[in-house]
């Protein structure tokens, strides 16, 4: 029963969290508000996001309480695994403190590169099904930024953009051994 209690909060909290991370990819990538991808977003996250950005200002026209929120949900899900869970005192928890905020950090940067990986096989997927898609300028503006200098690289084989293949793999890579070496330096801050 603890197993699915843990599974559940998890996958709440993890919607949240990624709700929160997508509104702020799309606002930094400059995404068209107008689309169900961003309407989803806000839906989830705004109840949070409007009462930290009285606390927490923009910085040079780019709003980071999306971003702060994921972390902290991201953070407190590992404090929920820790105590709730079974592993660590409530009043323990102080000695852990350094590692839950920067685990919580990399997790965030993890669901970061998700997303855009996400993005890429919406992408892909839709410029061959449904090119007008209400969705397709959302994806379209979060792979833009690093679909384009590779376009520049690479040239189309034919009428085929292997461009997104070569991303998906650059993200891939960016997983294994960029965010594996950060959670790896994380994990001896435990």
């Amino acid at each position: 029963m603890s197993g699915i209690l843990q599974s559940l909060f998890e996958i709440v909290v993890g919607l949240f969290s990624f709700a929160a991370l997508l509104r702020f990819l799309l606002q930094l990538f400059g995404a068209p508000y107008r689309n169900p991808v961003s309407e989803f977003s806000v839906s989830l996250s705004d109840f949070a996001v409007r009462r930290l950005r009285r606390v927490i200002p923009g910085i040079r026209g780019v709003d980071y309480t999306p971003l702060i929120w994921a972390w902290v949900l991201e953070c407190l899900l590992l404090v929920a695994n820790l105590t709730l869970f079974g592993m660590v005192r409530p009043f323990e928890l102080l000695h852990f403190l350094p590692w839950i905020l920067a685990m919580g950090a990399v997790t965030v940067l993890r669901h970061g590169l998700y997303i855009l990986m996400g993005a890429v096989f919406v992408l892909a997927v839709l410029s061959w099904v449904n090119p007008y898609s209400p969705v397709m300028p959302a994806a379209d503006a979060l792979t833009r930024p690093f679909l384009n200098p590779l376009r520049r690289l690479v040239p189309m084989m034919g009428t085929v953009d292997l461009t997104p293949v070569i991303l998906m793999v650059i993200f891939q890579l960016t997983l294994t051994i960029l965010v594996g070496a950060l959670e790896m330096m994380a994990q001896r801050l435990m």
